[in-house]
């Protein structure tokens, strides 16, 4: 997010469009031309990292636990419920040449 977030409020530059094509939508839009990104925060954010690296008296090998607020332990997965049993879902599995009948 370094990128986007350095680089966000470019200057257009006057007078200049470039065209894009939506495969989506099959319509064509304009959008305006910025300046030329600047990698100036290259260097300062390298240092920053060898800094703290250099300062940090353990192995970068080091094992590191996740905290349990971390997102990561919410949602396991894009479902935002628990994932059914693999058995279930190999018996549940619909071939398509067996024609089986669906209980309501």
């Amino acid at each position: 997010m370094l990128d986007p977030n350095f680089h966000l409020f470019r200057k257009t530059i006057d007078g200049k469009f470039k065209k894009l094509h939506s495969k989506r939508s099959g319509n064509w839009r304009v959008e305006a031309v910025k300046e030329d990104k600047c990698y100036s925060y290259w260097p300062t954010l390298i240092a920053e990292i060898l800094c703290k690296r250099a300062e940090d008296p353990e192995t970068a090998a080091r094992h590191v636990t996740v905290s349990p607020t971390n997102p990561q332990h919410l949602a396991p997965t894009i479902a935002m419920r628990e994932p059914p049993e693999t058995e279930d879902l190999v018996a549940a599995r619909l071939s398509r040449f067996k024609k089986q009948t669906i209980k309501i």
